[in-house]
């Protein structure tokens, strides 16, 4: 049973719970930023115009992040996971221990990865490599 099988058993928090603490931050975040931005204009400071959209941009990306907080945990948390995995098989290639299956493979036909000879390009990691 593998590490991430064994913890996935583990107690998750609770994603209306986690909602409403996003939820509370950006609000407290949004009346600071008001608050700030009305201190500004009587101290008569412009705000900063937002040709390129990049304000609205990244309020789109927040409310979709936020729209499932429970699904965005557990990207991050899988992300970590394969994250660890890579390192953790490198270091085990690099000490020369037995190899486990690759941590990502390139996708029949994708040849972004073979050199002019249609071999594959592998990076050796073994303990005779000098890197």
């Amino acid at each position: 049973m593998s590490q991430q099988t064994e913890n996935q058993g583990m107690n998750l928090p609770n994603p209306a719970e986690m909602a409403k603490t996003y939820a509370e931050v950006a609000q407290r975040a949004s009346r600071l930023i008001t608050q700030f931005m009305e201190k500004k204009a009587k101290d008569g400071v412009e705000a900063p115009a937002d040709e390129l959209g990049v304000a609205k941009a990244f309020m789109d990306l927040s409310s979709r992040l936020l729209a499932n907080p429970y699904k965005m945990a557990q990207t991050q948390m899988n992300m970590m996971w394969d994250y660890f995995s890579l390192w953790q098989n490198t270091s085990m290639k690099m000490m020369g221990l037995p190899g486990s299956h690759p941590v990502a493979a390139p996708k029949k036909g994708d040849n972004r990865f073979r050199d002019e000879s249609g071999k594959s390009i592998s990076c050796s990691t073994s303990s005779s490599s000098p890197i």
